[in-house]
């Protein structure tokens, strides 16, 4: 780490991480996947402060449906959420959201999957389901987007390459299963406890099995300066040829849009659009990377 902390003050242009690699007994030349392989990074960085601001917590939940109140509930720690993709392109971050904490498994009798209160009891219908509160939301959240899927028909592993809309601010409220997310607070503004800003976006080109990651990096998440970290090239681009890449659709790279409104109409623009973006139809969000708006100030502007 002291090799690698003075090179980066001592000398221009990319870093090699080689020594860092080599003291964690990484293989570098090992195709991995890039959320795996950050799962195995942050243990080996054996760095409690940095693992502490990725990691979450959400309630696994069973509740009996017959009147009782009888519940069992287990606290779950995650250093991401991984969200699915649908392939009718109508994937939304939010809503996979609010149906990952919001719309809870029916366990009937009627059905031979009723539960069991407790030993020697008679099932029950009963909801099975995950919930998030604020409390459980972290400093950084990595939202990882499912983009491999085994085919049934064809027997193969496949890369999903269709869209997903992703929001420039992700506001939690409408996930959360507390106080956020009541009726009294539906006209109310969002606390900046609860609301995410993008940071980063992991970019995947190719298909199952073969490909290349690179990524788009907000460095200052209260500006609009975007830059392509691809290998040792870096790049600084425009939003929009962000979500052009992103979503792997066609852009027009020099189309306007107003921040923070009409994202929807933005990205319906990109896929009727004659080009695509910067790595092809392929290329598309692979992991997003969210930073909660009440923690920035001491995450990026602290010189303590």
């Amino acid at each position: 780490f002291q090799e690698l902390k003075h090179a980066i003050h001592s000398q221009e242009g990319p870093i090699s991480p080689r020594v860092l690699t080599s003291t964690l007994g990484i293989p570098v030349l090992e195709q991995q996947d890039s959320q795996e392989f950050w799962k195995l990074l942050l243990p080996a960085l054996q760095l409690p402060a940095l693992t502490k601001l990725y990691t979450g917590t959400f309630d696994d939940y069973i509740v009996a449906l017959d009147g009782s109140k009888r519940e069992k509930r287990r606290e779950e720690e995650f250093l991401d959420l991984s969200l699915d993709v649908s392939p009718d392109g109508k994937s939304s971050v939010l809503s996979s959201l609010q149906k990952m904490f919001g719309q809870p498994e029916l366990l009937s009798v009627a059905e031979g999957v009723g539960w069991r209160p407790e030993k020697g009891a008679d099932k029950v219908d009963a909801h099975k389901g995950s919930q998030i509160h604020t409390k459980g939301l972290p400093s950084i959240l990595q939202l990882h987007l499912k983009r491999f899927n085994y085919d049934w028909n064809r027997d193969v592993m496949e890369k999903l390459n269709d869209p997903v809309i992703f929001p420039l601010e992700l506001d939690m409220s409408d996930v959360l299963a507390d106080e956020c997310s009541s009726e009294e607070s539906i006209n109310k503004p969002a606390p900046e406890n609860v609301l995410y800003d993008l940071q980063s976006i992991i970019i995947h080109m190719g298909e199952f099995g073969v490909g290349h990651y690179y990524a788009y990096v907000r460095p200052n998440v209260n500006s609009d300066a975007w830059y392509r970290f691809n290998d040792d090239i870096v790049t600084p681009v425009s939003f929009d040829e962000v979500i052009a890449d992103a979503t792997g659709g066609p852009v027009k790279v020099c189309e306007v849009v107003p921040k923070q409104r009409g994202l929807f109409g933005r990205i319906k623009r990109i896929f009727e659009s004659p080009s695509f973006g910067y790595g092809g139809r392929s290329s598309n969000a692979y992991v997003l990377q969210y930073v909660k708006r009440s923690d920035i100030p001491e995450l990026f502007y602290n010189q303590e």
